[in-house]
């Protein structure tokens, strides 16, 4: 069990209590084993930290900051399809064997990450069923996001899922969004002005005041009422230091995470109908 205690450096330098939750759902030995093969890299805002259909060299455990997964809508366009902050990685395609991805990964909030190489994490991997069974469970719980966010596109209006956005960008960072219009316009594939346009009545209801380049949630209670269902299916489990290991909750969890992934399955093929 992590306590406040263990919120000191460590291995190489890193603090033993994770900032990442995959790595803070680990027993503390495990990480610490894992220790050694991380390296803290910073996240620059507007950086491609992996590029579509190139090689996975290096998987990246978010600490801080968000990172936007973009699937390619045209040559000069990208739509995105789930944010990952610091409860999950970069790179998981490599999990399951795959040397590279038809996304793109952008870093929208700028922050820092631990970056390990894919060979690295596969022996351990082999090594952990903890560490194994929490990489498995995210696996699946990104698959239902990119899953629901395809029906979120196609059903629902340009203020849900901006409010949808907003929450979820929260939720992965922990603080204020530093963002400008066109990168959120970019994220949500529409234009400028008609994001400009949805936040007007979010202003006036002061649901979240603008300062340049930065979006501060005042009333989150009244954002979430706007927000389409969604984005309770998509909303992220933030897990407590204190948690049971993963091998405990990969025993448990299944059926729970299972039931939002087949919802979000069904509403796809009704959408497609």
């Amino acid at each position: 069990m992590w306590t406040v205690e263990d919120a000191t450096p460590g291995l190489n330098g890193h603090d033993a209590r994770p900032r990442n939750l995959l790595l803070r759902a680990l027993p503390r030995r495990d990480y610490e084993r894992l220790s050694p093969s991380l390296e803290r890299v910073a996240l620059t805002p507007r950086r491609v930290l992996q590029h579509a259909q190139i090689a996975i060299h290096h998987l990246y455990f978010i600490e801080e900051g968000l990172v936007s997964a973009l699937a390619n809508t045209g040559e000069r366009s990208a739509v995105e399809v789930w944010l990952i902050g610091r409860e999950g990685l970069v790179g998981s395609p490599a999990l399951l064997g795959a040397g590279g991805s038809p996304l793109r990964y952008f870093v929208q909030v700028g922050g820092s990450a631990l970056r390990i190489g894919v060979d690295d994490l596969t022996q351990a991997m082999a090594e952990m069923p903890a560490l194994r069974a929490v990489l498995h469970d995210y696996l699946h719980c990104a698959l239902m996001q990119s899953t629901q966010s395809a029906a979120c596109g196609l059903r629902h209006s340009l203020l849900q899922r901006l409010a949808r956005w907003l929450l979820a960008a929260q939720d992965r960072t922990g603080r204020d969004i530093p963002i400008t219009q066109d990168l959120l316009a970019r994220s949500l594939g529409v234009r400028r002005a008609s994001v400009s346009e949805a936040f007007k009545p979010l202003e006036r209801r002061g649901i979240f005041a603008r300062q340049r380049g930065l979006i501060r949630i005042l009333n989150r209670a009244r954002l979430e009422e706007i927000a389409c269902r969604c984005y309770r299916v998509m909303r992220p489990k933030l897990d407590a230091p204190g948690q049971p290991d993963a091998t405990q909750r990969g025993n448990g969890r299944g059926p729970l995470l299972a039931l939002p992934f087949i919802c979000a399955l069904l509403e796809v093929e009704l959408l497609a109908q």
